[in-house]
């Protein structure tokens, strides 16, 4: 997995122009843009009928492709996920095998997003999720949470097998799903700064580091290593580690280099510092600036003030013997 999401590299303006044909998205969508009652877009039980219609014969990929991925085929463009007759082929085998532990996160999905849904209002009561719909699809696994632009609207686009890819058999939905839909709702409260295209580093850190804190405050009985997307590393580091790694972001504070953005927040970034460094250091970052701050002001802080005290909050970490 190269990255966890790629950010929204497009300008503001593709958010806010244009309006988009809801009523073609699958069965579960309603034509004013709104899901359907369970609260998200549901592609999955379209998926398993074609995935059983399909079986294990020489058509299958053929029947896949015509049955659901091609009906659904402006989803998929919109998630920015080519879908053709190799890339399925290649997918199927690995699949097959985690297929069961699929069907069972997609069975128990509903009621975890229900309890989602209602923590995440009560602490965000101004997140309009009309205009930031949430659809349950395959991703070939291109991603577990991907964010982009829809017409008017961002959507938030989950790939039922990157979660088991990227997070096991038995991930933390809860964890996961405020976290993303945090992002959706920076991206209300913040536009201008969710869209940049090349934000600094004390920019992008706070965008993760704050997503990552409010899983974990919403979550408070969640485990270090789901808050920190699974990863056994960032969740395991020491405290040299973190010093390190809060040194080396201030001193690229206001970079925005593609270099330093995969440096800190790239699953793929190599050298002597833990790949996605920033997300660990951002929670640490946003826990201390968290102490005397609600949540819902979080993403308020930006511009000038916010690179102080990310500035202030960072030398203090680089310098702290804990």
């Amino acid at each position: 997995m190269p990255t966890r999401r790629r950010f929204l590299q497009v300008g503001l303006c593709a958010v806010l122009a244009g309006r988009y044909a809801w009523a073609s998205a699958g069965s579960a969508a309603r034509p004013d843009g709104s899901a359907a009652a369970s609260g998200y877009i549901d592609l999955m039980p379209d998926f398993w009928a074609a995935y059983a219609r399909a079986g294990h014969g020489p058509d299958r990929v053929r029947l896949l492709r015509e049955h659901f991925f091609q009906p659904h085929a402006d989803v998929y463009a919109a998630a920015d996920l080519k879908v053709d007759a190799g890339r399925i082929a290649r997918w199927l085998p690995d699949f097959d095998a985690m297929a069961a532990d699929v069907r069972r996160i997609v069975a128990g999905f509903p009621q975890l997003y229900a309890g989602h849904a209602t923590r995440f209002r009560t602490a965000f009561p101004d997140f309009d999720r009309a205009r930031a719909p949430i659809y349950l699809m395959p991703s070939l696994f291109s991603f577990d949470g991907h964010l982009s632009p829809w017409g008017a609207r961002l959507p938030l686009f989950i790939g039922a097998d990157g979660l088991v890819r990227y997070h096991g058999a038995t991930p933390d939905l809860a964890v996961f799903l405020d976290h993303e839909s945090f992002h959706l709702y920076q991206s209300q409260i913040a536009p201008e700064a969710m869209m940049n295209p090349s934000p600094p580093v004390y920019a992008s850190l706070w965008i993760e580091g704050v997503a990552t804190y409010v899983s974990e405050r919403l979550n408070p009985a969640a485990a270090l290593l789901h808050v920190l997307l699974d990863d056994t590393r960032l969740a395991d580091a020491d405290a040299a580690t973190k010093r390190a790694i809060a040194a080396a972001m201030l001193d690229a504070l206001d970079s925005t280099s593609d270099e330093d953005a995969s440096r800190f927040f790239s699953a793929g970034a190599k050298g002597p510092l833990p790949a996605r460094g920033g997300y660990l250091v951002g929670l640490e970052v946003a826990r201390r600036i968290g102490r005397d701050m609600p949540l819902a002001q979080l993403p308020r802080l930006q511009g000038a003030p916010l690179r102080q005290r990310v500035a202030r909050e960072l030398a203090a970490l680089a310098a702290s013997s804990g």
